[in-house]
């Protein structure tokens, strides 16, 4: 077989493997996707958007980001019976462990919900350690509040038992009244978690740079391990 009538075999042969797909070539890599706990700033997660949603993950190793000076004691919310109640309601006998979701700002945010599914699954962790959840629904208007609705019923999704109630106070803050004294607004609420001990001073308080940036369950229960731990021996003693 001459020269050139192998050169024409080995052309031929390459470009019907380019048509077909079938080129040796490796084709491009497309860049990995972010760890789930990833904290870009914009995207993933960030203000601007969901980003991958798929087997959302919390930070397990967190420690404070946030200083509190003011008392929230004196914090108001709306009830899901439509009462004001204040945050003092629930302090003086337990730990509290306050979350602020983002709240509704036009769509259901997941992150949101599959947090708020966990506290549900988890609850009874967190009663074992004298600890009341608070979670905290920010909303631009009162006309928002059916919104929870449709926030409840995709959270309710996400649990092993869908009808499994809600076992712990869901409070409306109206109006961001809550979230401008804290300082953690950002289209609605940037995600934030704050544990109290009963006589309402805060020991941790932690706000996520993005959405999807919130501390585990598992992180929650070591901080009240850790809270718990450090009570005066005294405390522990039973009234007489």
């Amino acid at each position: 077989m001459s020269t050139f009538c192998c050169v024409r075999k080995i052309v031929l042969a390459s470009i019907c493997l380019q048509l077909v797909g079938c080129s040796d070539t490796p084709a491009p890599v497309n860049s990995p996707k972010p760890a789930s706990n990833q904290t870009a700033s914009y995207g993933y997660g960030g203000y601007g958007g969901y980003g991958d949603v798929n087997d959302i993950e919390f930070k397990d190793a967190v420690e404070s980001n946030a200083s509190v000076e003011q008392s929230f004691a004196g914090l108001e919310f709306i009830d899901t019976d439509g009462k004001p109640v204040q945050l003092s309601k629930f302090l003086g006998n337990k730990n509290l462990v306050l979350v602020f979701t983002r709240g509704f700002g036009g769509t259901i945010c997941p992150y949101c919900s599959t947090q708020t599914s966990r506290l549900i699954s988890n609850y009874e962790s967190f009663a074992d350690r004298n600890t009341e959840v608070v979670v905290v629904y920010p909303l631009s208007s009162d006309t928002d509040i059916p919104r929870w609705d449709e926030f409840l019923a995709v959270t309710r999704k996400k649990l092993s038992s869908p009808e499994t109630p809600v076992p712990f106070p869901v409070l409306f803050d109206i109006e961001l009244k809550a979230v401008n004294q804290l300082g953690i607004q950002r289209q609605l609420s940037k995600p934030a978690t704050y544990i109290l001990d009963p006589q309402g001073q805060i020991r941790f308080a932690y706000v996520g740079s993005t959405l999807a940036d919130r501390p585990s369950i598992k992180a929650m229960l070591e901080q009240l391990d850790k809270l718990n731990s450090n009570k005066p021996a005294t405390e522990d003693k039973p009234s007489k």
